[in-house]
């Protein structure tokens, strides 16, 4: 159980680092004005680390879930 417990520790540090990396393209992209081409190219790399956070939340669930069973046996 171990692994799995030090795999749901690193899956989460990665989560948190990925919405704070989230949370920092956020708030440069409302610093923008909504015309300025960045903004496309910001919104792009949110999309790109909302579906890894996803991937990822599926993941750690998945690792959760295994852990509790290993608990049950």
């Amino acid at each position: 159980m171990s692994n799995n417990v030090d795999d749901l520790r690193a899956t989460s540090e990665s989560i948190s680092a990925d919405a704070g990396r989230l949370q920092r393209l956020e708030s440069e992209k409302r610093a923008l004005d909504p015309t300025d081409p960045k903004v496309a190219a910001l919104s792009r790399d949110i999309e790109a680390i909302a579906a890894t956070l996803a991937a990822k939340a599926d993941a750690e669930r998945a690792i959760s879930d295994e852990i509790q069973g290993d608990q049950g046996a």
